[in-house]
């Protein structure tokens, strides 16, 4: 039944459960070895088959095991670490570039995976659609008059409040995915056989383990590749530090009391409600760019970009075109 529901082939948990749930000594004897006979003759090759093409080494025992866990929480989410040394190494060509530390998901949907990148980066998305759609909408009326916005102020009004809060979470989201996507460098790179090669300082490997994210976007690239890419004055740095950090912090930090000398003489405040849509797009640009520059400085101009890279540096260059 594991089988099937990797397949993606069951449409509830109660199906799934089953052959648990039935009592088979009061089922005809014929109704047995008919079920019985269509899982030797048609379901079994079909499991066999996907656990051949997507595993290496998943056998009937690893099935069962892998049964029991899926039955005790109505689903599995386990990392894929753990899932390759308790059940099956996972084909590369299943992952499909998808990083080392992804989390393996089985649902009613099937075999999935999931990492913080992803979906941080389809908030990023699901945000900036959601302006687009908003500034759609008020764009007919920025040239009524006045009086005829006051008269229509609670449908204009809503339409600004969605706005203000696709923005607010898309700069939220596109600083939370630059530390999410540089964490999972830090990641890999700390499991991965190359580090031992790698005469780290102790200053280098405890950033690995975490730090302010300015230092792990100006260091990591040097400490993963072996050479730097950022020199100290370089723009791209600069405009996250100065224009995603400072508004992300007054978001995460949201307080009245402004105190500019104890902040580097920015204005918490004034920050939280200067945040508007162009902001967030800034964001979302200046935030792709370093992403995309780390990657190709270390994986190589030849490594294919991730796909929900790939999918956020197509919609951001659509909106610009």
């Amino acid at each position: 039944m594991v089988g099937r529901l990797i397949l993606g082939q069951l449409g509830t948990w109660e199906e799934f459960l089953r052959v648990d749930l039935e009592d088979l000594e009061s089922l005809p004897r014929r109704n047995i070895k008919a079920g019985a006979a269509d899982v030797r003759k048609r379901l079994s090759k079909e499991v066999k088959s996907f656990c051949s093409r997507n595993f290496v080494g998943m056998g009937e025992a690893n099935l069962s095991d892998l049964y029991e866990e899926v039955k005790a929480h109505r689903g599995l989410e386990m990392p894929l670490p753990d899932f390759q040394v308790k059940f099956a190494k996972v084909k590369d060509a299943v992952l499909k570039g998808q990083p080392r530390h992804s989390t393996v998901v089985i649902s009613l949907w099937g075999l999935q995976f999931k990492y913080p990148e992803s979906l941080l980066a389809k908030d990023v998305l699901e945000s900036l659609g959601l302006i687009r759609e908003a500034n759609s909408k008020l764009t007919p009326h920025d040239k009524q008059p006045h009086s005829w916005v006051k008269s229509n102020k609670a449908k204009i009004a809503q339409l600004i409040r969605r706005r203000e809060s696709a923005s607010r979470m898309c700069l939220l989201s596109c600083f939370n995915l630059v530390e999410a996507f540089l964490n999972g460098l830090a990641w890999d790179f700390s499991r991965s056989p190359e580090i031992e090669s790698k005469l780290l300082s102790n200053k280098d490997r405890n950033l690995l383990k975490d730090g302010p994210v300015g230092d792990k976007i100006r260091k990591y690239p040097r400490i993963i590749s072996g050479s730097s890419l950022w020199d100290g004055n370089d723009d791209l740095v600069r405009g996250f530090m100065d224009c995603v950090k400072p508004f992300r912090d007054s978001l995460v930090h949201a307080s009245p009391f402004s105190d500019p000398d104890r902040y580097g003489g920015r204005d918490k405040l004034e920050h939280l409600y200067r945040i508007d849509d162009e902001k967030a797009k800034e964001a979302a640009q200046i935030s792709v760019e370093i992403i995309e520059k780390v990657f190709r400085h270390i994986k190589g101009s030849r490594m294919p970009l991730p796909d929900w890279l790939k999918e956020l540096s197509e919609a951001l260059n659509a909106d610009v075109n």
